[in-house]
């Protein structure tokens, strides 16, 4: 057992964490199914040093020389702003742009779909109208459910659950399923960790069969058609808006009256926001802005204030931090 610096004990085989985890760029991520022993950063997300470096770096200066010359100094900001997104695109009015279809009798896993990371949307019909219990078997790992367009409810791999009742309005209404891909576990014997639906969809005890899969791997939206829009939208919904640069530099995007999705700034995926949190805003290097107008667009699964409003500032939320 070592100490850390300020006389705290250090359990044998505790780990360092140089820098805080990333948020999922280009939507490849992991999942962690235990949190060891707490870690001590040496740089924020921006990269800047903070106390933690100098903490270990006096450490280090009693037993072995350390470079003479001063540590390099913070990086830039864009000074605070916020940016209004006025324009949207309803997910489910804008699919064919992000992705062809396959059919099924039976819902196919992203695997087999050929896809890595995203989202996959599930369509089948509704035989009957009337009162619907819908049990998913393996949803893996957050599945949101919609009939003829409204939402239903959700369904998350964490809690266990696996069953929603609703009324379906009309016979042939459409059910709707988009399943998120929220991490594999990268180790052990959860090694083979497949996404989507894995097990047979039963509506009121009887398998659902004739299924339609789509994925929405999220890698391009350039094809997306977004129209200006004023008062509520009903998510999933994607948003968009811009801003202006005159240098680029480091900032960090805050979605603090945002649900759940992900965000883009000039077609470059920052990664996923989350209100649960813990953390609560997304770094944005400065090369991927540019001179003059920039773009950044917003997935939102659920909802948003009216305004419809992200904030540019130069420091990061991380969330509550353990004394």
């Amino acid at each position: 057992m070592g100490h850390l610096p300020g006389g705290r004990a250090e359990p044998a085989g505790a780990g360092r964490q140089v820098h805080p985890a990333g948020t999922g760029a280009r939507l490849v991520h992991g999942r962690r199914q235990h949190v060891g022993p707490e870690q001590e950063l040496v740089v924020d997300v921006p990269g800047a040093l903070v106390p933690g470096y100098h903490a270990f770096r006096d450490v280090i200066a009693k037993y072995a020389p350390v470079p003479a010359e001063p540590v390099p100094a913070p990086a830039p900001k864009l000074p605070a702003a916020r940016v209004t997104l006025t324009d949207t695109a309803p997910l489910f009015t804008v699919l064919s742009a992000l992705g062809s279809a396959e059919t099924s009798e039976h819902p196919l896993t992203m695997e087999q779909l050929g896809q890595g990371f995203g989202y996959v949307l599930y369509e089948a019909t509704l035989p009957t109208a009337g009162p619907a219990l819908l049990e998913l078997d393996g949803v893996r790992d957050r599945a949101q459910v919609f009939v003829d367009g409204q939402p239903i409810g959700v369904l998350e791999r964490e809690n266990h659950e696996r069953a929603i009742a609703f009324t379906a309005p009309a016979a042939r209404s459409v059910l709707r399923v988009l399943v998120e891909n929220q991490g594999r576990v990268n180790y052990g014997r959860g090694m083979h960790d497949r996404k989507g639906l894995l097990g047979p969809v039963l509506l009121n005890g009887t398998e659902l069969t004739g299924w339609t899969n789509r994925p929405l791997p999220l890698t391009d939206l350039g094809g997306l058609a977004f129209a200006p829009t004023e008062g509520p939208a009903v998510g999933p919904v994607f948003h968009r808006g811009t801003f202006d640069v005159e240098e680029p530099a480091d900032t960090l995007v805050h979605l603090p009256d945002w649900t759940k999705g992900n965000v883009w700034i000039n077609g470059f995926h920052l990664g996923r926001h989350w209100s649960r949190g813990p953390q609560r805003s997304l770094y944005v290097p400065g090369p991927v802005l540019r001179p003059g107008p920039n773009e950044i667009t917003v997935l939102e699964l659920h909802t948003t204030s009216l305004d419809r409003t992200v904030e540019l500032r130069e420091q990061p939320d991380l969330g509550p931090t353990q004394e």
